[in-house]
């Protein structure tokens, strides 16, 4: 019984050494996906200022939607700005990060006035409960 544990466990290390060969060979062999567009600093500026736009309203909902919840306010602007890059990547056929990073060029390249900022609120306890 034990030679016929040894010989199943052999064919089993063996299936195992070809199936990782078969992934190293087809990863090796794999074309790379062509490099994507990215923002030329035109554009970014362009990106970034329309990003600036956007903010007081979104800022506006996040503050209708939770009142006195500063860091509610700030978690769901925050994922107003991150829908709004998604999609402009995707117009521009452009990598996110360029998007985020032409939004950071342009919230740090001046000063920044209310209601922009760039903090993030600390996490507090809710002020209500539902």
């Amino acid at each position: 019984m034990g030679a016929r544990w040894r010989r199943a466990a052999q064919v089993g290390w063996l299936a195992f050494a070809l199936c990782g060969a078969a992934a190293v060979v087809r990863a090796s062999t794999a074309e790379l996906p062509p490099r994507e567009r990215t923002l030329n600093a035109a554009e970014r500026k362009l990106v970034g200022r329309a990003a600036a736009s956007q903010e007081p309203e979104w800022r506006r909902k996040s503050r209708q939607s939770f009142p006195g919840d500063r860091w509610s306010q700030d978690d769901d602007f925050g994922a107003s700005e991150r829908q709004w890059a998604l999609d402009e990547a995707r117009r521009r056929r452009v990598p996110v990060t360029d998007v985020l990073g032409a939004i950071d060029e342009e919230l740090h390249g001046q000063p920044v006035l209310p209601p922009r900022k760039a903090t993030a609120s600390p996490c507090k306890p809710r002020p209500f409960y539902d």
